[in-house]
């Protein structure tokens, strides 16, 4: 597929790096000639000089033959009118980076369908509703929906003291259907088989349908308690759109902001219903101790500053918060922030490039959720009609290594697979994929293989 990239910022780069290395003919077009050396240094793409908004400067990109063109410059504008014109040149699917809430929140028309731009995607905001996910499911590391929100995907620690340590995973109460789809072991991941042992420190990624994982957690040694009370430290668009998330929930939440930026904290002020804004340093031991932030269930760090988050979400742990999660932008930092005993660490950029990676699948792919730090993607998949695993037993097709079936979803009826399971024409399959599997695995779904 032939993918034309506008900026090469962080999300820019770590598309350009995770496309080019699955071949993907990658152009990225950027402005900086800084910037343009470095890729070319450090990845297999070609680079070209200049605005994404200029004519001649997209058709020395190439995007007459483009499949995708993903904008993702710092301007909301620029990356706007970049697919408008794209989609001119007859490029089929266009993603713009669109961080301004008010371009979003137009009433009277949609600037999406205006412009036919595909995906309009604001980092920040999937940002916050992954921590609303986490807010709901405080007991979980991470969550996922799938199936239009039938399947539900959790990242879940066993503690030393679960009664999963020490078990076979053959040995484990399934008299509700459920799938662990992986294992991350010491930041490894691990497609699990039944003779493997569950060890302490493990995190399991549990597949079920969604109205079943309430029991299957219960049956599993997993306590499911309720959040009440939420402090997020900075005031930005992420914190920003999570206090609008959250204000709506119910039953409704306590929510307490620390912002160190006074102008910021009274305009965040001002935007909301009921949250309550502090004017202060969130890194300050004694302010968090004033504001009682041990009483919170769960603290937010979502500064613009991985340090401060980092340092801030111990300091909360130290004080006795049940839940801390914590932004980190640098994803080479994120292994030693998980040792130091952080519950959740979200990183904006992969969170973005699973939303946009589905675009550049084959076979039917819904959508692409991209786990640990790029180690592994969940896959939903339309079994098209006439592709190699249709009416075929599981156990009689030859999935590549490093991949899972872990949920069958036909209409309304989700599925947790045996060998003996078949797939049918138009099923929606949840796979499990190491990276270097996904290819074969995409083709297996393919009309024609």
């Amino acid at each position: 597929m032939k993918i034309i990239i506008i900026g090469a910022g962080k999300i820019g780069y770590s598309m350009a790096q995770l496309l080019s290395g699955e071949g993907h003919d990658v152009v990225i077009i950027e402005q900086i000639p800084e910037r343009q050396r470095i890729l070319e240094e450090s990845l297999d793409v070609q680079v070209v000089l200049g605005s994404g908004s200029s004519t001649s400067v997209l058709e020395s990109a190439g995007v007459r033959k483009a499949d995708l063109l993903v904008a993702v410059t710092e301007f909301d504008e620029l990356n706007m009118v970049s697919c408008l014109l794209a989609k001119k040149y007859g490029v089929k699917t266009t993603v713009a980076r669109v961080r301004n809430p008010e371009y979003l929140e137009v009433k009277d028309f949609s600037l999406q369908n205006i412009m036919g731009i595909d995906l309009i995607i604001n980092p920040e905001r999937v940002t916050a509703q992954e921590i609303v996910q986490i807010a709901r499911n405080p007991e979980a590391i991470n969550v996922e929906y799938f199936a239009d929100g039938k399947v539900k995907l959790m990242e879940l620690e066993i503690t030393a003291v679960s009664p999963l340590a020490g078990k076979k995973i053959r040995e484990l109460d399934s008299s509700v259907p459920y799938n662990i789809v992986a294992i991350a072991r010491k930041h490894k991941m691990i497609v699990p088989r039944g003779e493997d042992v569950l060890q302490a420190g493990d995190h399991i990624h549990l597949m079920a349908r969604t109205a079943d994982m309430l029991e299957v957690e219960k049956l599993l040694g997993f306590n499911t308690p309720r959040v009440e009370q939420v402090t997020i430290l900075g005031g930005g668009r992420t914190a920003y759109f999570l206090a609008q998330m959250l204000e709506q929930e119910k039953p409704p939440m306590s929510i307490k902001i620390i912002e160190k930026d006074l102008a910021r904290a009274r305009r965040l002020s001002q935007k909301l219903k009921t949250s309550l804004v502090i004017h202060g340093d969130g890194s300050d031991y004694q302010l968090l101790e004033q504001e009682n932030i041990a009483a919170s269930d769960l603290f937010v760090a979502v500064t613009d500053d991985d340090k401060i988050n980092l340092l801030s979400s111990l300091i909360a742990r130290n004080l006795g918060v049940w839940k801390t999660v914590c932004q980190m932008k640098r994803t080479d930092v994120m292994p030693l922030a998980e040792q130091l005993g952080i519950d959740t660490i979200l990183n904006p950029r992969l969170l973005t490039a699973g939303a946009i990676m589905k675009y550049t699948r084959v076979g039917g792919v819904l959508s692409v959720t991209i786990m640990r730090d790029e180690q592994a993607e969940v896959l939903e998949v339309l079994a098209q009609p006439g592709s190699p695993v249709i009416n075929k037993e599981l156990r009689n097709i030859k999935f590549p290594p490093g991949s899972l079936i872990g949920v069958i979803v036909r209409q309304d009826q989700v599925i947790i697979p045996g060998g003996h399971s078949i797939i049918k024409p138009n099923d929606r399959v949840l796979i499990f994929s190491m990276p270097q599997s996904i290819h074969k695995i995409e083709r297996l779904f393919h009309t024609g293989g």
